[in-house]
């Protein structure tokens, strides 16, 4: 006898906010913020502004699709970085099989 357990999709599915893994998408948006508002706006340098707005679009763009190819893209780069070549792979069980 087969037993059901319910699941509900916001368990298994990423936590994106516009399609961007969450601490990228706030990362950039601090940046362009820095950019834009405290070296454009108050400065009075309105080319910061501009590029501030390029650097938000193709941004938001790249992380995207970064986000649709693995959502969690981030957390395996810093793991791979931070263990470099001593992290090996374990065969999983059905390979034994």
């Amino acid at each position: 006898m087969r037993r059901r357990v319910r699941m509900y999709r916001a368990l298994s599915n990423p936590h994106l906010i516009g399609g961007c893994e969450r601490t990228s998408f706030f990362a950039l948006v601090g940046l362009c913020t820095m950019f834009g508002f405290f070296g454009g706006i108050a400065g009075g340098h309105w080319g910061n502004v501009v590029f501030a707005v390029v650097l938000f679009t193709a941004g938001k763009l790249a992380l995207g699709r970064a986000a649709k190819a693995d959502p969690q893209l981030r957390e395996v780069a810093i793991q791979s970085h931070r263990y470099g070549k001593a992290l090996f792979a374990v065969p999983s069980v059905k390979e034994f099989r």
